[in-house]
């Protein structure tokens, strides 16, 4: 069994949000530096209290992320890492915060994209969808397992110019408070020729 990754990481959030730290910090750090101190006892008390406010926030979606990406990722690992078309493709997934999720889903995805210059998003069509897990149960949600065929009539994996044919595992665990959804990409093969 190979473990996917998914193609959606929040190392880059953690990255995006300590550099909105550090810049922050130093904006303001820069201020007192260079402007001295502020002769208004309010306004001094107003940035103050501005600075604390955006640190305090910024540590704390910090933090969440940094749980997320080191605790809280899901693990999902299929029987061929690059599965054929008519392929019968065993599945495996572990959540680790399964104790906060309410629903399960997971759906094999695969659908053409064309890239338009002219549109900020690309329109694309399903090819096949499949659906895999769907359960509200604790013990299906904190691991499990699943077997698909790959529809030998539809198509592989594929990239030319600005087409492709994309297949995907799309996992979405529902919370109470804020979901959780992933996208692990699938390089689908062609029949054996």
């Amino acid at each position: 069994m190979t473990e996917l990754k998914s193609s959606s990481s929040p190392a880059l959030s953690l990255l995006v949000i300590a550099f909105c730290a550090l810049l922050w910090n130093s904006i303001f750090i820069t201020h007192y530096k260079y402007q001295g101190r502020i002769d208004d006892r309010e306004s001094a008390i107003i940035l103050l209290g501005l600075f604390i406010v955006v640190n305090v926030a910024l540590f704390v979606v910090f933090c969440y992320f940094l749980v997320f990406y080191y605790i809280g990722q899901p693990k999902l690992k299929i029987s061929s890492k690059c599965p054929r078309l008519g392929e019968k493709v065993a599945l495996a997934w572990e959540l680790p915060d399964y104790r906060s999720i309410t629903r399960l889903t997971i759906i094999l995805e695969g659908f053409e994209r064309i890239e338009n210059l002219y549109e900020e998003k690309f329109p694309k069509s399903t090819i096949a969808s499949i659906k895999l897990a769907d359960t509200t149960e604790t013990r299906d949600i904190r691991y499990g397992t699943a077997e698909f065929k790959i529809p030998g009539d539809s198509m592989h994996s594929f990239t030319a110019g600005r087409f492709q044919i994309i297949w995907q595992l799309k996992l979405h665990a529902e919370k109470k408070w804020n979901d959780r959804r992933l996208e692990y990409i699938v390089e689908v093969q062609p029949h054996e020729g």
